[in-house]
Order: C-alpha cells, then sequence, then structure tokens
C-alpha cells in the first residue's frame, strides 16, 4: 500500500459519517480534559480564594466589551473593501464566524461565511472563495509575523526565563521559528501564485490585521494590569508570550482554555497571585463563552427567521 492510497483512505475516513463522529466525540474528549485540568488546578488553589479574587473593577469589563467586538468590526473594514454588505448585517455574520472558529473547529467560521455569502451576496461563487481565502493567508501571514517579533522581543527583555516555564528548549523555539520564517519568505515568493487580490489590497489587509493584532494584545495587557497593578511589566508580558503561543495552535478548539490552563501553570513558577491569575482568566473565559452562546443563538435565531 503506498502512501496516496493510505492519505486516501484517511480523508475518505474522516469525510465519512463515522469519521465525522469520531472527530466530534475526540475534540469533545478533547475539552473535557482540558477543563478537567482546569478544575483540579483551582481545586488545588481553593474555589473562595479565586471567587475572592473576581475583578471588581469596572475596567476591566469596559475593556472585555472592547476587547470582544475588536475582530467582528476590524474584519468589517476588511471584506467590505471587496464585497458589498451592510455593517449591521456584516457584524451579525462575523460574530458568529468568530463564535464557531473559537469553539467549534478553526476555519469553520470561514466555511460558514462563505455559505452566507453564496446566499445573500451578489458576488461569484469563486470570487467569494478567493476572498476568504486571501484574507486568511495574509491574517495567518500577519498573526505569524508579529508573533516571531513579540516573542522573540519577549524572551530578550524578559526578566523571567519563560522556556524555563514551560519546559520548551531554546533548541525547539529555534527550530519553529526558522521554519515559520522560511515559511513566510516562501509565502512572499510565491505570492502571485497563493493569492489572487492584488498588492494595494492586500497591503490594506495587512495593515489592518497588523493593527488589530497590536490593539489586542495592548489592550490584553491593560486588562490584566487594571485588575493587578502590583506586578511587573515584564511578567504580564510572559503571561502574553503564553497567549500568543497558544493563540497560533491550529486545529484545536478552545484555545482560550489551552491559555487558562498554561497561565495557572506558570503561576506557580513565579511570584504572582494564583488566585489573583484564576479569577482574571476564569472571569475573561465565562465573559467570552457566555458572550458567545448568547450573541450566536440570537443572531443564528434572527437570520433565520
Amino acid at each position: 500500500m503506498n502512501f496516496n492510497t493510505i492519505k486516501n483512505n484517511w480523508l475518505e475516513f474522516w469525510k465519512s459519517p463515522k469519521g465525522k463522529l469520531t472527530a466530534k466525540w475526540l475534540q469533545r474528549t478533547f475539552v473535557l480534559a482540558i477543563v478537567s485540568f482546569l478544575v483540579w488546578q483551582i481545586v488545588q488553589i481553593g474555589w473562595q480564594e479565586v471567587l475572592k479574587s473576581l475583578p471588581t473593577t469596572p475596567w476591566f469589563y469596559v475593556i472585555f466589551l472592547i476587547l470582544y467586538f475588536a475582530l467582528p468590526i476590524s474584519e468589517q473594514f476588511i471584506y467590505r473593501m471587496s464585497l458589498k454588505f451592510g455593517f449591521w448585517e456584516g457584524l451579525k455574520v462575523f460574530i458568529q464566524k468568530k463564535v464557531l472558529n473559537a469553539d467549534v473547529l478553526g476555519y469553520s467560521g470561514e466555511a460558514y461565511f462563505y455559505v452566507w455569502g453564496k446566499k445573500h451576496l451578489q458576488e461569484d461563487d469563486k470570487y467569494i472563495f478567493n476572498v476568504i481565502k486571501d484574507n486568511n493567508i495574509i491574517s495567518s501571514f500577519a498573526s505569524t509575523l508579529m508573533a516571531i517579533v513579540l516573542l522573540t522581543v519577549f524572551l530578550s527583555v524578559s526578566e523571567v526565563d519563560f522556556l524555563e516555564v514551560i519546559k520548551v528548549s531554546r533548541g525547539m523555539v529555534m527550530a519553529v521559528l526558522t521554519l515559520a520564517i522560511i515559511v513566510i519568505f516562501l509565502g512572499i515568493y510565491f505570492r502571485k501564485y497563493i493569492i489572487s487580490m492584488n498588492r494595494r489590497m492586500a497591503l490594506k489587509v495587512f495593515g489592518i490585521h497588523i493593527l488589530r493584532i497590536v490593539f489586542v494584545y495592548t489592550f490584553e495587557v491593560l486588562q490584566w494590569v487594571v485588575v493587578m497593578p502590583f506586578v511587573p511589566l515584564h511578567i504580564w508580558l510572559v503571561f502574553l508570550s503564553a497567549r500568543i503561543i497558544a493563540s497560533r495552535l491550529p486545529f484545536i478548539p478552545s484555545q482560550d482554555l489551552v491559555f487558562v490552563g498554561l497561565s495557572l501553570e506558570m503561576a506557580k513558577y513565579m511570584d504572582v497571585s494564583s488566585a489573583g491569575i484564576a479569577g482574571i482568566m476564569i472571569a475573561i473565559n465565562f465573559l467570552t463563552k457566555s458572550m458567545n452562546l448568547i450573541l450566536y443563538t440570537y443572531f443564528s435565531r434572527k437570520m433565520n427567521e
């Protein structure tokens, strides 16, 4: 049996009803494992300590709302350069797209947006597909580039040995960074064969993504600072490094839960309150999941009426 036969059989399995059911249960098992690990960590800290450490400053919740809507609003500016739809209509779609990508499976939101676009937009199906494809390639490029730059800076200036905290060797990091840089240069060199968008439009989209990433990371750190202002900034940069790494894990459901677990583990190795970190991260996760549930349910019902 050659490689192509094995590959085709593998792909056919995951497309079959049995394969889809297996994928669903694997995803549920993964999320359950993460949740169980988080519960165990919080039990070790103490539920009462965590509850007492939940954020009380209103600025935490104001910043949460700003961060929640940052991606859907930025996508409005990006996609409305190529596709025609109303702001409110687009906001509803992009919120559902955000929820699907975060809580179901990576890129399931793009599939939803494509199906919605074919039904509601007066554009050729291939054109809609290319717009979504190009945006995701540019978004991945911008995110990866920013991750490399920021992680390099943080690892260079941080007073905490981040790699020791997460138990990763510098050799592995260098190998991953080298591979990412090679992929980026290959993407730039072969860009004409990868994306159909013209250079001017691609640069605009790239610029919006870079601004969004910088904006989000800045406000995430600010959100932590307003709750625990006594924690040194270099400590928060270590947590932001973990946040960046967790966000770059492909096809992993519930990346936020992965980051919460990683944050609680990291707090044990640094001079920072585990209960305080748990309070911040759990509050963010709870608010995010609640907003996702409420808005997705509301907009789904509205769009199906």
